[in-house]
């Protein structure tokens, strides 16, 4: 979503970042999601990744002003979601790390992540979301933290995490041993997202070797690592991509889209492909 706004030369604010676009542009959020359902999804995801009450904080406001804003926002961005559906597509609701994905040691441990993390899953959940996606996970403490909170609700769970290098999660975990934490947790889908195509590449046979359910990727186009503003100033070309996907699937990947710097373009690159074969 934050490069799609940034194509359209939206300025995005620090702190609740897309988040604005769901209270002051709600038509944007809805026309981007018709637009990757038309080239081909199956799956969107709602512009959640900063409708927290944290996030909202950060712009010097009360705690009440940040609850309200922080549900409004979500609120709209999952009904922007779901009017855009058709042709039984579905709404994951996306749930990112509380503090910036890229700073894993920002995390602000479990007691207060189980409290914010139980308030975020109940407004996704009372707003009919299809699915949890926790996202662009960084350790292994916040991704179970929020996977107890999320455990007993009656949709499905899919996690994805955003690497260090080939054997690591951000955090310098081992993605392994994330596995393996993951693996106590009803989950129906393993990820990795926000991660450029060389490094998604080479951490394939990692996750293909230790998940025995779902899994898949979406990469981050851009060359070198991501960038927390969302900028993509080096992109790796259509062929690169489809190299990626094409090895992917050879290795048994059964979902598969793009990150920071895709568009529907590469929706409907994958769709062909699948068409074609």
């Amino acid at each position: 979503m934050g490069s799609e706004f940034i194509k359209r030369g939206i300025s995005l604010p620090s702190y609740v970042w897309s988040a604005q676009l769901n209270l002051d542009a709600p038509e944007i959020i809805y026309k981007i999601h018709q637009e990757y359902i038309e080239a081909g999804s199956n799956y969107i995801i709602s512009n959640t990744f900063r409708t927290t009450p944290r996030s909202y904080k950060k712009l010097g406001l009360s705690d009440n002003e940040s609850e309200i804003l922080a549900k409004s926002s979500l609120e709209s961005a999952v009904t922007q979601a779901r009017k855009s559906i058709k042709n039984n597509v579905k709404v994951l609701g996306s749930i990112a790390p509380l503090e910036d994905c890229y700073k894993p040691e920002l995390f602000p441990g479990i007691d207060v992540a189980k409290i914010e993390f139980s308030k975020i899953s109940q407004w996704l959940y009372d707003s009919r979301i299809d699915i949890f996606l926790l996202e662009t996970m960084n350790s292994i403490d916040e991704t179970i933290t929020c996977l107890e909170v999320i455990k007993n609700y009656d949709i499905p769970i899919w996690v994805s995490f955003v690497l260090l290098d080939e054997k690591h999660i951000l955090s310098g975990e081992l993605l392994e041993d994330a596995i393996k934490e993951v693996e106590q947790f009803n989950v129906d889908v393993l990820l990795l997202n926000c991660n450029p195509i060389n490094r998604t590449k080479i951490t394939l046979k990692t996750l293909s070797e230790h998940w025995n359910k779902r899994w898949g990727i979406y990469p981050n186009i851009g060359i070198g690592e991501p960038n927390p503003d969302g900028i993509i100033h080096n992109a790796y070309s259509d062929e690169d991509f489809m190299d990626l996907i094409e090895y992917s699937i050879s290795l048994g990947a059964t979902v598969l889209g793009g990150c920071c710097g895709s568009s529907p373009k590469h929706i409907q690159l994958i769709k062909n492909h699948l068409l074609e074969h």
